[in-house]
């Protein structure tokens, strides 16, 4: 189970520095994760949305919803093992700021 890890980080990064701006990390640090980063990013500045759902894709979710909040994408998905998550990205780079679990009544709002 490591080693699939490991190859789906190294092919994670592969394709982001294939896409360019956009960066796609598995590993983040608490210091990312708790950012507020994409405060300052007008909605026109945004990367598009297909090159986000082409990221998202690629790590092995299933988009279920992509919408906008405050400057940041936040993407709804599915893992393989059918848990729903929320994903939010940096609108400007693609980076991915935040990844969790979403639990309880938001799971089966995603799910619908």
């Amino acid at each position: 189970m490591q080693a699939r890890r490991i190859v789906a980080v190294l092919i994670t990064t592969t394709f982001a520095i294939g896409v360019g701006a956009a960066t796609a990390s598995e590993s983040l640090s608490r210091q990312e994760l708790g950012s507020t980063a994409c405060a300052t990013t007008p909605a026109g500045a945004f990367m598009p949305e297909a090159d986000l759902r082409a990221i998202v894709e690629r790590l092995g979710y299933q988009v279920t919803r992509i919408s906008t909040d405050s400057a940041c994408y936040e993407v709804l998905a599915t893992d393989r093992n059918g848990r729903s998550l929320e994903i939010k990205f940096k609108g400007a780079d693609l980076r991915m700021i935040s990844r969790h679990e979403i639990k309880g009544e938001r799971q089966s709002v995603a799910r619908q």
